[in-house]
């Protein structure tokens, strides 16, 4: 019978007496089975805890970089808009140069309509659809690209009109479009009878009366490439603008510049006289473009 239980001595002190404990077998081996599933109970929920602990922190993570790409979603979302915007004011400021500068141009070689892409009216929509926003960020990422390669494209347009203008400038700079002299038109360009001979010829310029020594001025741009005198012209004075075009001054009573000096539009060149062929004081104003004579009032503004 005692071979079922377990005696346990317990001493206490000198004066006391020896106790004894008999505990039965079966009792220890459940408490030691009890303890054991105890153990492995505390060391699974244990487990499990570490576990959820590591998805909690993974989810944090995520978590992280799913605002994280949100922010990045959002500030392409706001850049792509001005980009588009910017691009579009240029696109528009391109072809009205265009057509005030009366410039032809093919086809674009870089449309801005039609490449592909989310548009950014549907970004935001796209927002709560699309479930891989990093392939969304990736794609806004490339439509910035995009559109940053359409504004270069505008950049060199617009520095090819303003190349193109300047050309266009100097040639008004240098065209003669203002009056050489203040007085009254007596004889204008195209055919007339000749004063002297009563014959019909061609007059090659126009005729402006004024006293002697009113002061001629240069209508635009340019240098003088001769000086002289003859008995038709008298002193004359023939300015050469580029581009192909000259101006001469004629009966002048003297000239105020030198060959080869340059000349800006309202610089004193002459004085009004009645030097060579004429009835009166007056300057005799031509415009040759390519040597041949054309009408001077087709270039006066003023």
């Amino acid at each position: 019978m005692d071979k079922d239980f377990v005696t346990i001595l317990i001493f206490g002190h000198k004066t006391s007496k020896t106790r004894h404990l008999k505990i039965q077998k079966k009792t220890i081996k459940i408490g030691l089975y009890l303890s054991a599933f105890a153990l492995l109970t505390v060391t699974f929920f244990f487990c499990d805890y570490i576990q959820v602990k590591k998805k909690m922190y993974e989810i944090s993570q995520l978590r992280q970089q799913t605002e994280t790409q949100r922010s990045q979603i959002h500030f392409f979302s706001s850049k792509i808009e001005e980009l588009e915007k910017q691009v579009s004011k240029l696109k528009d400021f391109d072809k009205r140069i265009r057509i005030i500068a009366n410039l032809e141009r093919g086809q674009d070689p870089t449309p801005f309509m039609g490449m592909g892409g989310p548009s950014s009216s549907d970004l935001r929509e796209k927002l709560k659809v699309e479930k891989d926003e990093k392939g969304l960020v990736h794609q806004m990422k490339a439509d910035v690209e995009r559109l940053q390669t359409e504004a270069t494209s505008r950049e060199a347009s617009l520095s090819e009109l303003e190349k193109v203008l300047q050309t266009k400038q100097e040639i008004l700079v240098h065209t003669p479009s203002i009056w050489p002299v203040q007085g009254w038109v007596t004889s204008d360009f195209g055919f007339r009878t000749n004063p002297f001979t009563g014959l019909t010829q061609m007059h090659e310029g126009i005729d402006v009366s004024n006293r002697t020594g009113t002061v001629v001025i240069a209508p635009g741009h340019g240098f003088v490439s001769d000086i002289g005198s003859d008995l038709v012209h008298g002193k004359f004075v023939v300015i050469s603008h580029g581009f192909g075009m000259t101006t001469r001054y004629s009966h002048l009573n003297q000239a105020l510049v030198k060959i080869g000096q340059k000349t800006k539009r309202g610089d004193k060149i002459a004085e009004v006289g009645m030097t060579g062929k004429t009835t009166g004081p007056h300057l005799h104003y031509e415009v040759r473009l390519n040597g041949i004579p054309v009408n001077p009032m087709r270039y006066i503004l003023n």
